[in-house]
């Protein structure tokens, strides 16, 4: 079972580190497709918020 991931206030490289690791835990039993739909849904907030401001013309070029 994997641990849940705490991160420093700070947001350091060894978060980054740890981030990165637990990540690859958790997708080493995924397929790829399985992988990037979490990721989709993980990030669909952040996706319409860059559309919202202008920074991203459409969804697919977010992603």
């Amino acid at each position: 079972m994997i641990e849940e991931l705490t991160l420093s206030p700070r947001f350091d490289v060894n978060d980054i580190r740890q981030l990165r690791e637990y990540n690859s835990l958790r997708h080493i039993n995924m397929s790829a497709d399985e992988v990037i739909a979490e990721l989709k849904a993980d990030t669909s907030d952040i996706i319409e918020r860059l559309v919202k401001s202008g920074h991203a013309r459409t969804l697919a070029a977010a992603y």
